[in-house]
């Protein structure tokens, strides 16, 4: 039973850690070696472990002028999708084991972990054996909506079948305005995938605005996900109107046995004008995982203050009904746990980021 930490500092190295934190059953993006050193070039320090063989990303915040360094583990660690309790049992005791060590090498004062275990009771008392206790949500939703039959050998036809007759009426109509879901990969030129990516990002900007959701840069997520899309885990779904305007896009993650929609927006002028733009781009997306016999996660749909299934009258239950339209359900998980080694230093931290005005 071995702890120690790993060199992503060579192009080799990224690769062999990607293919084991990334690539592997359970893998997320989030515990990549693009996403640790994303988040590295935005302050945070990038700490990748191995447990008796396992790989860990984590990243340490320090308070300023203290240290007193907090950390977490972004979707880790790693556990194949709709993991049994002996498996839960193992990923909390590999948090319990990787927190001690960061204590004693880095100080730490806490860790946040989010693995992707299912919710339970059995699965929060091996958390709580563990000595873990719910917390914050670091990710904007701790549940998802997935299609398993994606990765069943379902027919196309026969998921097409099981999406709602509005939403088949919406992509319908989409394709006869003659939009088609244009797939940017790995293969698209440099300049040509630097051409969309400046229009994405209009869009982006444009969409959290209206919705009023925090985007923080744009520009380094975009860096991001260009990565991805080189080395072929990730894909932009497009939809352009005349001239090569773009109407619609999504943003696809392609790890462990999933295919994400990580991230979408839209002309809302084009929108009123012709419906279904981002529908044409989801069943895209339904197509490719199948094609690849992987789930469907669509994303969550729950909110800090609401963590339950959106009813009708609530901000999120339209992209609630729209996601389930697809034949997708809601997926409850465990969610952000945390470890505390050290409370009064926590304490003085929470503290410290009050008077700052932060958090």
């Amino acid at each position: 039973m071995t702890i120690r930490r790993i060199d992503l500092s060579s192009l080799e190295a990224q690769r062999a850690w990607d293919a084991r934190a990334v690539d592997a059953p359970g893998g997320d993006v989030h515990q990549g070696s693009a996403w640790l050193a994303y988040r590295a070039s935005l302050g945070r320090e990038a700490v990748a472990l191995e447990i008796d063989d396992a790989p860990l990303g984590i990243l340490l915040n320090r308070a300023p002028l203290f240290g007193l360094p907090k950390g977490h583990a972004p979707r880790g660690p790693i556990v194949p999708w709709g993991a049994t309790l002996t498996q839960a049992v193992a990923v909390a005791q590999r948090i319990e084991r990787a927190a001690s060590w960061l204590g004693a090498e880095y100080g730490l004062v806490a860790l946040d972990a989010d693995p992707w275990l299912p919710a339970g009771e059995a699965t929060e008392a091996a958390l709580r054996n563990a000595g873990l206790q719910k917390s914050d949500e670091v990710f904007p939703s701790q549940h998802t909506m997935v299609l398993r039959a994606s990765a069943t050998g379902t027919s196309e036809a026969d998921l097409f079948e099981g999406i709602t007759k509005s939403t088949r009426q919406r992509i319908a109509l989409a394709e006869r305005a003659g939009f088609v879901a244009e797939r940017i990969t790995h293969l698209t030129s440099e300049p040509e995938r630097a051409a969309t990516w400046a229009q994405v990002q209009i869009l982006l900007e444009a969409t959290a605005q209206r919705k009023s959701f925090a985007l923080g840069s744009s520009a380094a997520m975009i860096r991001w996900w260009d990565q991805l899309v080189a080395t072929e885990r990730a894909e932009i779904l497009v939809a352009r109107g005349a001239a090569g305007t773009l109407i619609a896009f999504i943003v696809i993650l392609r790890h462990g046995e999933r295919i994400t929609t990580d991230a979408s927006g839209d002309d809302p002028i084009a929108r009123k004008e012709t419906p279904g733009a981002l529908a044409l781009l989801r069943w895209a997306a339904i197509k490719i995982a199948a094609g690849e016999r992987r789930i469907t996660d669509l994303g969550g749909v729950d909110v800090a203050g609401h963590r339950e299934i959106p009813v009708e009258g609530e901000a999120m239950h339209g992209l609630y009904a729209h996601k389930a339209s697809f034949g997708a359900t809601w997926a409850p998980m465990a969610g952000a746990h945390r470890i505390v080694l050290r409370p009064r230093a926590l304490a003085l931290r929470s503290l410290l980021g009050r008077v700052r005005g932060g958090r």
